[in-house]
């Protein structure tokens, strides 16, 4: 389930940069931090945040208005992996109606 904190991180990101970002370098920068990405949780994610957000930006050449950023940060923070995410939840709509058919 943790996983999920990583996919979800990226994605936001990509989202906010209106393009896709290295999965790869944020990856890095995890690992190098001393945290697992395959086990990001809640509180590896805020210190992601308070910590490497900046300048991982920087970085990748991102720029973000005070606004944009603080929807970004706020939609990281807020992450449940235990709902699913439109994404699943979209594939599971359409599962079901493979199934059906």
């Amino acid at each position: 389930m943790h996983r999920r904190y990583f996919d979800h991180v990226y994605n936001e990101l990509c989202v906010a940069a209106k393009r896709r970002i290295s999965r790869y370098d944020l990856w890095l920068l995890i690992w190098e931090g001393g945290r697992d990405p395959d086990e990001l949780g809640a509180d590896e994610a805020r210190y992601f945040v308070e910590h490497n957000l900046g300048p991982f930006l920087r970085e990748e050449g991102v720029r973000l208005t005070p606004r944009a950023r603080r929807r970004l940060e706020r939609s990281i923070l807020r992450f449940d992996p235990r709902h699913p995410t439109p994404e699943e939840w979209m594939l599971r709509v359409l599962d079901r109606q493979d199934r059906a058919a």
